[in-house]
């Protein structure tokens, strides 16, 4: 059945029309306890096993070859139960919720069980900013590129000290699992503006947390900012949609006489401009003071989200100008407004970072193609074979996702729906491929990106109808497996085959979520190491760490959680690992020298694990380099157990002795035309701002009336403009 229904008047109201049918069928009591056992054994199976799981079994596939049988057999019984509640005739609302926060808890809190501190140093290294802002109450722009966009680790220290709490580890291991309950909350509000049938919906939930394995939602700046990204397109699809949105007529070339014809030509002529029925349920009344309050709050996300994270307020500005020109958002001026702050921020807030890093934060911008190989098969470089088998398997679920929710697109447009609102959100952060390389991330960002439209799409894929179809069929027509497809049981062949995806999808989520487990987990010996070196000296510590590569060529840092406090006493030195001879540490001993008084060698168990399945080490390098140093007569023991160890000079240079460095702030600079730019820069973002609230309350007949604060707002743009581009000029 489709929702196209042709109409020879020719009106604007939408022709899909929900059929009136009796209500559905209650589901007997003794399903829904079976359903909620089902659930307990599922829960029982999955958490039970953990206790005797041996991480230090693990190989380069990670978590997913210790798990036990179990475990996973748990985690098929939550699936298929999921799947189960889909496959009733009536939507039960609290089961169904109670399972989606249980799967959250699963599959993003099972290290919570293994690991007794948090995981992941690059979580950690978040702590060390926060701890900074804490204690300095500012920035260094020139310690490191994310003191540039510190509103989030201000924001987090802000809260720390509010609350009394003094240990960030707690907030550490946490963040994860409530992070993505978090995330639910804007992406529910923008599922409740769909045209989609309820299974649609909650699947599209399910696969939004199953789907999400990129590893991004720790503690850290862009976890935060892309929570308030949904928010900020939650409320652009709930409250700001244009109430004229209408059922799209045929193409122009379908004229009287063109009307009836059919073939290969016309019948792809009527799937691409054939008449559509909008995807989003019609657009409630909203009145001018609750959208004028919702306009400010939209401004305040872009500016939290602009200090906040480096990217997202690019896809802020570019998913609501996606949303301007496929007429799903009626605020036209609002992607200026959020391209304003976003280029003001990087010119007056960033300039002691980009001042002195142009081929760094630019040499990536229209590198379309060099991006894309950074961000996926440059990602695989020397990697041992389990790790590449990870990457390629991280690589398959990310294209099969895409494919998957572009063939949901093309389903739902067959049936003469017209998805505008999760096309623009699909194919935005897309662009992000014309900006710098964000690291060999950017692929990764992108995706995490795009999941909220491609966990529709694929929903889509297999509920495609925009609301249930009748449950009776007139028994003179004749439908191939009619007794499937119509009566009580006709979603049922839909609902298995979107369970054998979401099994699937599951195992993957495990398998690459923690495939790099082996390293990215933290022990408590590692914090340790960092400790004693702040303890043993006083001034500046100068951290000598291994690397199997140079990472002036190809990149990357210590894989430990170096500078979790005390940020700006710690450097970085690397020395490229001999690859012929682990026992040769005259190049450790030769950077320790270098560093004064104040230079650690530093290892951990996890950085060596790195080495050798990213690196290509041998397995037994760290152990033979160890004994060397153990038993070099020019360094002592300062701390080692089975998982770090910490060396130094017994008898280190008194020079040099590098100063610790004073917080340096943002590191604004003038130009000739920063003052008038400064003065500039609110007056228009006000005279934009007010011209927003003010087109809210004019009616569609009488915008001529904005045409003043228009003529008023231009020159005000070319001006900043002209600041912005001066002062990148002058100060670089």
């Amino acid at each position: 059945m489709t929702v196209r229904q042709a109409s020879q008047s020719g009106g604007g109201a939408p022709r899909a029309q929900q059929a009136v049918q009796p209500p559905a069928p209650q589901t007997p009591r003794p399903v829904l306890i079976a359903l909620g056992a089902m659930v307990t054994l599922g829960l029982m199976l999955f958490w039970l096993p953990l206790r005797g799981v041996d991480l230090e079994a693990m190989d380069g596939y990670g978590l997913i070859g210790v798990l036990p049988i179990a475990t996973l057999l748990g985690a098929v019984v939550l699936v298929l139960t999921f799947m189960a509640t889909l496959a009733l005739a009536r939507p039960h609302q609290l089961l169904l919720a109670a399972q989606i926060l249980l799967l959250i808890i699963t599959l993003h809190g099972v290290t919570l069980a293994l690991e007794p501190i948090a995981r992941f140093p690059t979580a950690w290294q978040t702590g060390g900013f926060i701890e900074y802002v804490t204690r300095n109450h500012t920035v260094s722009w020139d310690l490191d590129a994310r003191f540039s966009t510190p509103g989030f680790f201000a924001f987090i220290a802000f809260v720390m000290k509010a609350v009394g709490q003094n240990d960030i580890e707690p907030l550490l291991r946490w963040a994860p699992t409530v992070t993505n309950l978090l995330y639910l909350i804007p992406y529910i509000l923008i599922l409740r503006v769909l045209r989609a049938t309820w299974r649609a919906k909650w699947f599209a939930a399910w696969l939004f947390i199953a789907a999400n394995w990129v590893g991004q939602d720790y503690l850290s700046p862009q976890a935060f900012a892309y929570l308030l990204y949904l928010f900020f397109v939650a409320i652009l699809v709930n409250w700001f949609r244009h109430h004229d949105e209408r059922t799209t007529g045929s193409g122009r070339r379908r004229s009287g006489d063109t009307r009836e014809r059919t073939g290969g030509f016309w019948r792809i002529y009527n799937w691409l401009f054939g008449a559509k029925d909008p995807g989003e349920l019609p657009a409630k009344p909203v009145g001018v003071r609750e959208q004028s309050i919702l306009l400010i709050l939209l401004f305040i996300l872009i500016l939290v989200g602009t200090a906040a994270h480096q990217l997202t307020p690019f896809l802020m500005t570019a998913s609501c100008a996606g949303l301007v020109l496929v007429r799903r958002c009626n605020l036209r001026g609002l992607p200026f407004i959020a391209g304003v702050v976003y280029a003001a921020w990087i010119s007056f807030m960033t300039v002691g970072y980009w001042s002195s890093r142009k081929g760094e934060l630019f040499g990536g911008l229209g590198k379309v193609f060099t991006n894309v190989q950074q961000s996926t098969g440059g990602r695989l470089g020397t990697a041992s074979g389990a790790t590449q088998d990870i990457q390629m398997l991280r690589i398959v679920i990310a294209v099969t996702v895409v494919g998957l929710a572009v063939a949901g697109l093309m389903r739902r447009r067959s049936r003469g729906i017209d998805d505008r609102v999760a096309l623009v959100l699909l194919l935005v952060p897309f662009s992000s491929f014309g900006l710098q390389n964000y690291g060999g991330e950017l692929a990764l960002r992108i995706y995490f990106f795009m999941l909220p439209a491609a966990c529709l799409l694929i929903a889509y894929l297999f509920f495609p109808a925009p609301f249930d179809a009748p449950r009776v069929r007139d028994p003179k027509v004749k439908i191939w497996l009619g007794h499937l497809r119509t009566g009580s049981r006709r979603h049922w062949p839909a609902v298995a085959a979107a369970s054998v995806f979401a099994l699937l999808l599951t195992g993957g989520f495990l398998s690459v979520r923690y495939g790099n487990e082996k390293y990215e987990q933290v022990r408590r010996s590692d914090v340790k190491a960092f400790d004693v070196m702040l303890r043993s000296t006083d001034g500046a510590v100068g951290v000598v760490w291994l690397s199997a590569e140079n990472p002036e060529l190809v990149g990357g840092e210590p894989v430990m959680p170096w500078s979790y406090r005390s940020w700006e006493r710690f450097t970085r030195t690397p020395v490229v690992a001999n690859r012929n001879n682990p026992a040769d540490i005259s190049q450790i001993v030769q950077r320790l020298k270098e560093q004064g008084p104040g230079g650690f060698f530093v290892t951990t168990r996890s950085h060596e694990d790195y080495q050798v399945l990213s690196g290509g080490l041998a397995s037994d390098y760290a152990i033979k380099m160890r004994r060397a140093l153990a038993a070099s007569p020019e360094l002592t023991t300062v701390f080692a157990d089975t998982d770090a160890a910490v060396y130094r000079l017994k008898n280190p240079p008194a020079e040099p002795r590098p100063t610790v460095p004073e917080p340096a702030g943002l590191g604004m600079r003038n130009s000739p035309w920063t003052p008038a730019g400064l003065i500039y820069l609110p007056v228009l973002l006000g005279v934009l701002l007010t011209r927003e609230l003010r087109r809210l309350r004019l009616p569609p007949n009488e915008l001529r009336r904005l045409r003043p604060l228009t003529v008023l707002a231009i020159p005000l743009l070319i001006s900043v403009v002209a600041v912005i581009i001066e002062r990148f000029v002058i100060i670089s």
